[in-house]
Order: structure tokens, then C-alpha cells, then sequence
């Protein structure tokens, strides 16, 4: 079964939640066989949600199972304004990004000339030190694009296993979610994330996984979907987790 877990109906505008802004997705996600679908705007624009808009939603297209989450962008220090977050709506869950570093952000097209001014090894070992934080400070369901840093093809000259190996065990102690998110593919780096390197890692790890386009258009719901699915299959996966109210359960792919 295909579940997009990461759709942004907002993309990056601040507008309100309303039905006319949502339908749209539903309809794609109807087309492209996409049978659970999870709402996932950056919360920045967390003011704009409206629960009862997805409660209307849910009662107009019942052959689809919305779900309603929040995309949190993690900074170390931050740990109490996202526990207020985490309780402003009933979250079914809530992704774990990072997006910016000291103040970078590294992910943003208009600032990738700031790669220029670090030692791409030593900027992989920060990327990883706080995406371990993130993952050990108990608040998030999925850990949102793992390996996100290499977005724009940089990579590291050392093999960054050793760096990423403890963050994959935390990831495991702390029970989180991995997801498959297709939207590198749509990138410079063309690969999904994560890797297919990473993603047996967490197969031999058993840390469960879910499956996203990351979509901030209608026309990327459920894009790659297949391709990250036989990925999936290929490692040796075949469930993929969803979650109500922060519960986590599985459905068979």
C-alpha cells in the first residue's frame, strides 16, 4: 500500500487552511493510489492549520485516511518551543528536520554558496551531531530526510559511516520512524533520501520506515513513490509505519 507522510499544502506560504487549498492533493493522492496521506506543513506556518478543515476533509473523501502532522525544524535549544508546538493541535505526528545549521540554511537554494566557506567533512560531522540531538531529545515520531546535507551533491572526502553509525543507533534506542522521502530524487544529488547504503543500515538496525514525497505542489503527491517502494523491497522491508494521534501502527506494502 503507497502512504505519502510528508505533504505540504502550504508549501511556503502563510495562508489559512481551507478546503479549496487542500481537495487538490486529496485528488492527486486519489489518482496516483496513494491510500493514506499526512498533511505535514513546516511549522512556521502553524498558525494557518485548521483542524476542522481536515475533519471535513476526512468526512468528504472517505476513501482516503487523512492524517494530520507537523514538520518541526530541530535546533539544538529549541526543545521547549516544540513540546508548546507539539500540543497546539492533536498531531497524528510530527517529523524531525534540520534545516539550518548556525544559522545557515544549508537545504535553501538562494544559500547554497555558503557551502563554500566550509570543510565539507567538518560540515557533515555538525549535520550529524545535531541530528543525533534531535533524535535523543524524545519529541519527534520520524526522523525527517535523513542525509538531507548532500541535497546539493556535496559530499564528504572520508567515508562518513563513522559519523552517521551512532546517529542510526540513537535513532533506534529512541524507536523512530525513518522516512523514505523521494524528493532527492527532484534534487541536485538525484538520490533518495536516505541512501540506499543508509536505508539497509536501518533495515539491519530494525528501524521502521515510512514512505513521503515531501510535495509542496499538487503535482509531486506520491512522486517516486514506486521507485522508493521497490527500494524498500529490495532492502528487505515490507511494512511501512503510519501513525494516529502519535501512535504508531503498520500497514504491508
Amino acid at each position: 500500500m503507497y502512504v505519502d507522510y510528508h505533504v505540504h499544502a502550504l508549501g511556503h506560504q502563510g495562508q489559512p487552511y481551507r478546503e479549496e487549498l487542500l481537495t487538490p492533493f486529496l485528488f492527486a493522492a486519489r489518482e496516483r493510489g496513494i491510500k493514506e496521506i499526512g498533511f505535514a506543513d513546516h511549522d512556521e506556518y502553524l498558525e494557518y492549520i485548521d483542524e476542522g478543515v481536515i475533519t471535513s476533509l476526512k468526512e468528504k473523501f472517505p476513501d482516503l485516511t487523512i492524517k494530520l502532522g507537523l514538520e518541526i525544524s530541530y535546533r539544538p535549544g529549541r526543545e521547549q518551543e516544540i513540546k508548546l508546538v507539539a500540543n497546539s493541535f492533536s498531531f497524528d505526528f510530527l517529523i524531525g528536520s534540520v534545516h539550518d545549521l548556525e544559522g545557515w540554511m544549508f537545504d535553501h537554494p538562494a544559500y547554497r554558496s555558503g557551502y563554500r566557506k566550509w570543510d565539507i567533512d567538518e560540515l557533515y560531522q555538525l549535520y550529524y551531531d545535531v541530528v543525533k540531538k534531535m533524535a535523543c531529545c524524545g519529541l519527534f515520531d520520524i526522523v525527517g530526510h535523513l542525509d538531507v546535507i548532500k541535497v546539493f551533491g556535496y559530499r564528504p572526502e572520508k567515508d562518513p559511516t563513522p559519523l552517521i553509525e551512532p546517529v542510526l543507533q540513537a535513532i533506534s534506542r529512541a524507536g523512530l520512524v525513518v522516512e523514505v522521502n523521494s524528493a532527492g530524487l527532484r534534487k541536485p544529488c538525484a538520490e533518495i533520501y536516505p541512501s540506499q547504503d543508509l536505508l539497509l543500515r536501518c533495515y539491519e538496525l530494525d528501524i521502521p520506515v515510512t514512505l513521503s514525497s515531501d510535495a509542496h505542489t499538487e503535482s509531486d503527491v506520491g512522486r517516486d513513490l514506486a521507485f522508493a517502494k521497490e527500494m524498500l523491497y529490495r532492502t528487505g522491508y515490507r511494512r511501512v509505519a503510519i501513525f494516529t494521534q502519535r501512535q504508531r501502527s503498520f500497514l504491508w506494502l
